[in-house]
């Protein structure tokens, strides 16, 4: 397997290489600071782009076949929009079709469903007040996959934690109160693919 992780230098972004490289597949980390990139490994490479600007993605993106386009990007603050991720999107979701990589996992929040808040008071109340411009940045970027015409998924954790791994991971099409309340995770990279 051959993926390309924008994000990679986050905390879900890093962790995704980590895992990736973990399961065997070939990576390529495409950051904006190379120094950020704290990993080093044979099957990954590291590429310098800005995701403003499309002839630096669809170069990358062109530079060997993908099997997947990983997104990991992430605001750097959830009190303020930042429109910057949305154009970094589009350029990312034109370079993967004009490459023909179908494949697109997108990490986002849990907090954009609706249905979220029956969660419980932190998402019903709290987020969408603290987190509102995060929460608006992660729907613009799922309406622009929706319209995208990739197969792609977007993976909405309630929270990500950094904790050990523990394989007991959670994935589902719908909130399920009962199990979704109580536990929080990453799904891990080989449970998409």
């Amino acid at each position: 397997m051959n993926i390309i992780i924008f994000g990679a230098t986050g905390k879900t972004g890093h962790e995704l290489v980590t895992q990736s490289l973990e399961k065997g597949y070939k990576v390529t980390a495409v950051v904006r600071n190379p120094t950020k990139m704290t990993i080093t490994h044979p099957h990954l490479t590291i590429e310098q782009g800005d995701l403003t600007n499309y002839t630096d993605v669809t170069t990358i993106v062109k530079a060997q076949p993908y099997d997947a386009v990983f997104s990991a990007l992430g605001a750097k603050t959830p009190f303020q929009r930042d429109p910057i991720l949305t154009k970094a999107t589009k350029n990312i979701i034109q370079a993967a079709a004009e490459n023909h990589i179908d494949k697109f996992i997108h990490v986002s929040f849990i907090g954009v469903r609706k249905e979220s808040s029956t969660l419980g008071m932190l998402y019903k109340y709290i987020a969408p007040v603290v987190m509102k411009n995060l929460i608006a940045d992660h729907r613009e970027k799922e309406a622009v996959l929706a319209s995208s015409g990739l197969n792609w998924i977007a993976v909405q954790p309630p929270i990500l934690t950094s904790g050990t791994k523990t394989g007991n991971y959670i994935h589902e099409q719908h909130i399920d109160k009962g199990i979704s309340s109580k536990k929080s995770y990453l799904v891990p990279t080989w449970l998409i693919l």
